[in-house]
């Protein structure tokens, strides 16, 4: 044991201090060297920081640099203005500038003091002629009520995925998938004629969905346009208000019968008025007899038809039928929309709603034709 100081010689004691002061000084000096150190460590830490931004900002600078004479390039190849992009702009930002913007309102047609009500032996409880030329509705009959749209849905299916895909898209294959057909066979759609698996190509979904009315082509069409079916569902309603549709909500692409499925006799008109002015649905529309091109299953291809075209054809409507589509649930009973040049020359647009058989239904639009066209 350490001797107690008060017993030791003054020598000792002297000694005894030393000692101490001596590793008094070697803590002194240690710690001055673990602060040191310390400073030193902390000081390379924030140079090295600072450095890493100025190279950060030099590169952006010449980022910068290298947009601005970019964008003044573009500016005199096309004597536009075209605005500077933030480097790092918010998400929202992005998304708000990749929606295109809505289209103006270019299809309507307007009740005038010759319009009349649709009389005589028409059966539909609904219907509305417009003559596309003027613009003017001819003859109207409960023309604005909500109705069940039942597979007229599809014209509005196949002219918002033409207004969303390329043309060089048409021939691109498309497998029939379990997905599109199980969707049309448990909401009890009709059906293409393709089948699970079979090779078609994109344009064979457009006349697929319309001619025999195929909701498992309507499904398919949907998905290869959107990803899924909801997304396209939003972009038909986009593509309904842009036409300036207020009677209009849909919630499927092949019109299975929904309470926020509906629309109007008028509204349907105005898609079809918007189909006829694109030249891949007027051309699908107007089709009366298409062959499919040939498939990993039917080398042929298949043969599918316009029964609603192929019916009326030899009707005295007073011009030339044009391009159709029909529709069918309970709910909204036998329904058409059509098209018709007049010997005038005049395009109309006819759509009826509620008749009680696909003939009646047919001799509806013969009969409106006959006696309102001119």
């Amino acid at each position: 044991m350490a001797r107690n100081v008060r017993n030791m010689s003054d020598e000792e004691r002297k000694a005894y201090r030393r000692r101490k002061r001596l590793i008094r000084k070697i803590q002194v000096y240690s710690e001055i060297a673990i602060i040191s150190l310390a400073i030193i460590v902390s000081t390379g830490l924030i140079i090295t920081h600072f450095k890493s931004d100025k190279e950060s900002l030099s590169v952006a600078a010449e980022e910068t640099k290298e947009n601005k004479a970019q964008r003044q390039q573009q500016e005199q190849e096309t004597g536009l203005k075209v605005a500077a992009k933030a480097d790092n702009p918010p998400k929202e930002a992005v998304e708000v500038e990749e929606v295109a913007a809505p289209k103006a309102t270019a299809y309507s047609a307007k009740e005038l003091d010759s319009t009349v009500a649709i009389e005589g032996d028409v059966v539909s409880s609904n219907a509305v002629l417009i003559n596309n030329k003027t613009k003017e509705i001819v003859a109207t009959r409960n023309a604005h009520d909500k109705i069940v749209p039942a597979s007229m849905t599809k014209v509005l299916t196949v002219l918002t995925a033409a207004n969303h895909l390329k043309e060089e898209q048409l021939n691109e294959v498309v497998t029939m998938s379990h997905e599109a057909i199980d969707y049309s066979y448990a909401g009890g759609g009709s059906t293409s004629g393709f089948v699970e698996d079979e090779e078609v190509t994109v344009k064979d979904l457009f006349y697929g969905t319309i001619l025999p009315s195929g909701g498992d082509a309507a499904a398919q069409l949907a998905m290869y346009v959107a990803g899924d079916i909801d997304s396209f569902v939003g972009m038909m309603n986009e593509e309904a208000a842009s036409l300036g549709l207020t009677d209009s909500h849909f919630t499927n692409p092949v019109g299975f019968h929904n309470e926020n499925h509906y629309s109007s006799p008028y509204d349907i008109a105005i898609i079809m008025m918007a189909a006829l002015d694109n030249d891949l649905c007027k051309e699908v529309l107007s089709t009366k007899v298409y062959n499919s091109t040939a498939t990993n299953v039917n080398p042929e291809g298949i043969t599918i038809s316009n029964w609603f075209l192929r019916r009326i054809e030899d009707k005295d409507i007073g011009g030339e039928i044009e391009g159709a589509k029909t529709g069918f649930v309970n709910e909204s009973g036998n329904c058409a929309v059509s098209s018709m040049i007049s010997a005038s020359g005049t395009e109309y647009i006819c759509c009826t709603t509620n008749s009680t058989s696909s003939w009646r239904c047919i001799n509806d639009h013969v009969s409106i034709y006959k006696t309102y066209a001119k």
